[in-house]
């Protein structure tokens, strides 16, 4: 095996007190050596290379335990002894626990890992923990005749970083290529991820599919840059597969990613070359057939087309083969050219035919198609041919099926399969018929997928596309997909209260390019506003889920314009899509004025049709954008009247999202005491309404609560409450693995760590706000986790006033809410607007902080009178709100004015 380049060297890993030293397999604490059996060490290393994300029980027991039979227990068994070895995290390692289990999604390790290469040059940054790949797909059977290709790949990777494996469908690109990928990753010990750009209809998803396979945000308006910070300093090799469709799109962001990372190689399979700079193809030619005549079966079997064709045959259920079937094998193969998709087509049929029948049977069937396709290439020929002639074996039923089974941009199930036949055949006929198809290799099956088995590879569904387009059937077909998409969108919906987050992504996310298709079908092919509407609004926790939402702005717009535009517009669905339209705005970094306008128009809606839900979310929305313009007023006055929408409700999740917006508009509002009563009674939520689906776009309803809660004991004066909150509140948000929650838990928390002065709390909030938000894009959320390091940098940095004078110089160009928590931070960080929205009442929380900075800005100017003034008047509000944390800091600025001003 040849070693990883830094094999040699002792890779380390930093956490806590910890150093585990990866090749010398070794733990310590301090430098102190701490005993851990080999499957306990390889799990904790396993554990600190995925750092912050859940490794599931089956992959610990595949890579710990590879290729031995062992109970699951054997994992809870070890996971048990290596938190004995590792004890309780102290305050500052940055969190609770070092290993979280979490039911049905896995293990995850908390702490913050570094990683030590030690030849890395002293400036590098270090290392995290890499990233969640896409892993390569599951291989069901053995490379026949391609050895010599594969190592043609593994050569040309070891001095090449872009290998393009090019050739005609069905010449088995993807099967060499991912051969090849595992003897690779098996060599060189590289990081592997696969992308299947097979499922895509345009090429306006090419980079957010390489996003996600890599483990990067996929909505970013960089993806490029989310891809490449995901990828810096690893040894990754990356497969692309099915390029042809999608070349024009898919060159600009390969040549860059190979630009920014030199450690990055890709293997690509396409029709054709990608035509990127330095790229190196490789021409996959068929399998090699026999050129005589005569040749007994085991001359015949030297070839490597015959091999496949009676590994293929045996597998469908053939009889067994002598010697006079040599000469008729050699015949099969030739005739099929040696393109292995064909051969698999007609090994299928030798499991219900004789040799000598299906010999002469093709002989006849493609002596006929080479007559009229003479304006074809050779191979496309065959396998047109090939296809041809399986197709013509079908029956009624099984020919119905396959050409419907080609709406499926991917994967699929029964239920789906058996979606689009209803209507017009016996389900259990259709079945049969998928079965069938199955039989005879037209249909895909894999039997390690528990969710979705079935599909149809790339050739395969383009000619049965075909065949649907010459149908009759086309248009009411694609109008039952979409109405299928539109079911299966409302039950996934449905859903989310039902099953954890794991779990509801595995059994729907794969049907995000179906989605596609079918809101394609409604907004361009086969114009329908209604369905559209529908299935754009079904479908908005999958592109939520999988950070797809700027796309999904787009489909959004779209569908809302087909309403407005037709004959007779129902003004209800432009409502649904308009809060739609809000939340994808809100989340991608939309204008202000078009949110609330959104919200504005839904609320009409709302209105005229009398429907509570949509009045209480575009309420919603309009509360929680005049807190965001700082305007906090009308906020605590739209929360007051959600509360009453609330009231006459019979759903708990509402009566829940109106106290929590009571609580956060009260809290901003400066009444303090209603913002703790409010936020203690929306943390004590049940389980059921945390996972409601109208919490869908919110981030945790508890965590939420207890957030706001932890800010609002502080400023009320019980600081040991509060950060004992802030704890037990980050806690839980690490534990729920949902990244929107955690960065609002720490939005709320990071300034009571700063406040109490808790450094090294704060740090490791900070820290880790700054890492979810830049990891998954959350543009708003990261401003804030800056603006919190650049407070706690106050007692870090060596020159404290340069650090003042430079946050001080950016102060014009920040919203109100943001500068107004900076004053809470320095009384140097202040200005003449924020002073002016103070004195207009229009910062009411911090109002009496606001004060008491520009009291010590009038002192530093020598006006005592000034500064006293002010002073009193945050001490007068400061009591009037119950503010007890700025009533102690404006008597004490009133205490150190009357030392400096003699009486």
């Amino acid at each position: 095996m040849r070693a990883r380049p830094e094999e040699a060297l002792d890779v380390r890993w930093h956490f806590g007190d910890f150093t585990l030293r990866e090749t010398q397999r070794r733990l310590e604490r301090d430098g102190q050596a701490v005993r851990l059996g080999p499957r306990s060490f390889d799990l904790l290393l396993l554990l600190l290379q995925r750092a912050g994300q859940f490794v599931s029980k089956d992959e610990l027991l595949s890579t710990v335990w590879a290729g031995v039979v062992v109970e699951d227990g054997s994992v809870r068994v070890h996971m048990s002894t290596l938190r004995k070895a590792l004890g309780r995290p102290d305050d500052g390692d940055g969190c609770a626990e070092w290993i979280t289990t979490v039911p049905l999604r896995g293990y995850r390790f908390n702490g913050r890992v570094r990683r030590e290469v030690p030849d890395a040059s002293p400036g590098a940054p270090p290392r995290s923990a890499p990233p969640s790949f896409a892993r390569l797909p599951v291989r069901l059977s053995g490379l026949v005749g391609r050895e010599a290709d594969v190592e043609d790949v593994l050569a040309s990777l070891e001095s090449q970083r872009l290998v393009t494996i090019a050739g005609t469908g069905g010449i088995g690109k993807t099967s060499v290529a991912i051969h090849a990928v595992e003897r690779y990753q098996l060599t060189h010990g590289a990081q592997v991820a696969f992308v299947d750009l097979a499922p895509l209809i345009s090429r306006d998803h090419v980079l957010g599919t390489i996003a996600r396979a890599v483990g990067a945000p996929a909505d970013l308006p960089d993806a490029l840059g989310a891809m490449t910070q995901c990828l810096a300093g690893r040894d990754v090799l990356l497969l692309i597969d099915n390029c042809e469709h999608v070349v024009d799109s898919l060159a600009p962001p390969v040549a860059g990613l190979l630009s920014a990372l030199p450690r990055l190689r890709i293997l690509a399979t396409s029709r054709e070359p990608l035509r990127v700079p330095g790229e190196y193809v490789l021409r996959l030619s068929a399998l090699a057939i026999p050129d005589a005549q005569c040749l007994s079966l085991s001359e015949a079997m030297r070839w490597p087309a015959v091999e496949l064709l009676v590994e293929r045959a045996r597998a469908a259920g053939a009889g067994g083969f002598v010697d006079s079937h040599g000469p008729l094998l050699a015949a099969i193969s030739r005739q099929v050219d040696g393109i292995p998709l064909a051969i698999e087509l007609v090994a299928a049929r030798l499991g219900v035919q004789s040799i000598e029948d299906l010999a002469r049977r093709l002989d006849s069937h493609l002596r006929l198609y080479a007559l009229d396709s003479r304006a074809a290439l050779p191979r496309h020929r065959t396998l047109a041919a090939a296809l041809d002639w399986s197709v013509a074996l079908l029956d009624d039923a099984e020919l119905r099926v396959f050409r419907r089974l080609s709406v499926f941009r991917g994967r699929f199930d029964v239920a789906s399969a058996l979606g689009v036949t209803a209507g017009d055949m016996n389900q259990e006929a259709a079945f049969d018929a998928l079965v069938s198809l199955v039989n005879k290799s037209l249909v895909f099956f894999d039997g390690s997928d528990t969710v979705a088995p079935y599909r149809l590879l790339d050739t395969t569904r383009s000619y049965a596309a075909e065949l649907l387009a010459r149908s009759d059937e086309r248009p009411s077909l694609l109008q039952q997909h979409a109405a299928f998409m539109l079911d299966l969108m409302k039950a996934a919906t449905e859903d989310l209260q039902e099953l954890t987050e794991h779990a509801w992504s595995d059994r729907y996310a794969y049907r995000l390019d179906d989605v596609r298709f079918a809101l394609d079908t409604c907004l361009v092919r086969q114009p329908d506003a209604g369905t559209a509407a529908s299935l754009a609004i079904a479908s908005a926790p999958l592109w939520f889920r999988l950070s797809e939402v700027s796309e999904y702005l787009g489909c959004i717009r779209a569908a809302l314009d087909h309403v407005h535009r037709s004959p007779a517009p129902d003004r209800l669905a432009a409502g649904r899509l308009e809060i739609a339209l809000y939340n994808a705005l809100w989340h991608t970094g939309g204008a202000l004025a078009e949110m609330t306008q959104a919200c504005e128009r839904a609320l009409a809606g709302a209105l005229e049709f009398q429907v509570p839900a949509l009045e209480f979310q575009a309420r919603w929305g309009l509360c929680a954008l005049n807190i965001t313009r700082g305007e906090y007023a009308p906020a605590l006055r739209h929360a007051e009247i959600l509360n009453d929408h609330a009231g006459r409700s019979h759903k708990p999740v509402t009566r829940n999202l109106s106290q929590r917006m009571l609580a956060l508009a009260s809290h901003l509002c400066g009444a303090f005491p209603n913002a703790e009563a409010h936020a203690r009674e929306a943390a004590a939520v049940d389980e059921a309404t945390r996972r409601h689906r109208d919490n869908a776009f919110q981030p945790d309803a508890r965590t939420t609560a207890v957030a706001i809660l932890a800010r609002t004991l502080w400023i009320r004066g019980d600081g040991d409450l509060a950060m004992r909150t802030a704890r037990q509140c980050r806690e839980e948000a690490e534990a729920l693995g949902h990244a929107l929650s955690l960065c609002v838990a720490l939005f709320w928390i990071c300034p009571v760590a700063i406040w109490a002065g808790e450094r090294t709390a704060a740090r490791g909030c900070i820290d880790r706000m700054l890492q979810v938000t830049e990891s998954r894009g959350f543009a708003y959320w990261h401003q804030w986790a800056l603006c919190y390091d650049d407070a706690l940098k106050l007692d870090e940095v060596v020159d404290r006033a340069a650090h003042v004078e430079e946050v001080r110089a950016r102060l014009p160009a920040l919203d109100g809410p943001r500068r107004e928590m900076l004053a809470t931070f320095c009384d140097e960080w202040i200005d003449d607007g924020l002073v002016a929205r103070a004195m207009r009442g229009e910062a009411q929380w911090c109002t009496a902080e606001v004060f008491r900075s520009a009291g010590r800005r009038q002192e530093r100017r020598d006006d005592a009178a000034g500064a006293e003034a002010l002073y009193l008047r945050a001490l007068a509000l400061a009591r009037s709100q119950g503010a007890s944390a700025w009533e102690w800091r404006a008597a004490r600025a009133l205490d150190d004015l009357a030392c400096a001003v003699p009486r």
